[in-house]
């Protein structure tokens, strides 16, 4: 199982990064963008169409490009009443093995149906830049598939834990050290 860990950390510390750059592009670009609407809409009277549906489009991508990030730390939400309550105790392996593979189940899931939107929303454009609305769906397929790619690696080190407790680092809940970067 070694092999696959460390083929799938190389490969999601590579995506991760790649797309953590693209959201912080597409953050500056939206602010940009947001900067030059009010600039034509307050200063001088005037606006365009395009910014609001241009800002808010890169928003979206934004988000589903940090999502695998955040996920990977495990910067996700978390009743933390519950998490202090079973922290140290050994039946955390179990329940962070059952969450991790219900995320991977539904992000599976997500794949399919963010293929489905895409695949169906080709023939209609955006109103505004008159872009495919599968240009600006795409994103779901391929967020989800990147998120779908760190939850793996994630449920093959949770599973390691359980037969080599400690082994694997996995951050269950924001719980650990963070080395896994």
């Amino acid at each position: 199982m070694d092999p696959v860990i460390n083929v799938l950390n190389v490969a999601n510390r590579w995506t991760t990064r790649v797309a953590g750059y693209a959201a912080t592009v597409l953050l500056f670009g939206m602010l940009g963008v947001v900067i030059v609407h009010v600039f034509y809409r307050y200063v001088l009277g005037d606006s365009f169409g395009w910014t609001e549906e241009l800002s808010r489009t890169m928003m979206v991508w934004m988000a589903f490009l940090y999502f695998p990030t955040a996920h990977r730390y495990g910067m996700n939400v978390s009743l933390d009443i519950f998490v202090a309550a079973i922290q140290d105790r050994p039946v955390m392996r179990y329940v962070g093995l059952l969450i991790e593979l219900s995320v991977f189940v539904m992000l599976c899931g997500a794949i399919w149906l963010g293929w489905g939107l895409m695949s169906r929303a080709g023939t209609s454009f955006t109103l505004a830049l008159r872009l495919p609305l599968s240009y600006v769906y795409a994103i779901m397929p391929i967020g989800f598939a990147l998120v779908a790619l760190v939850s793996f690696e994630r449920l093959l080190r949770l599973i390691g834990n359980i037969f080599h407790p400690g082994r694997y680092e996995v951050n269950v809940f924001g719980s650990s050290t963070g080395s896994e970067a």
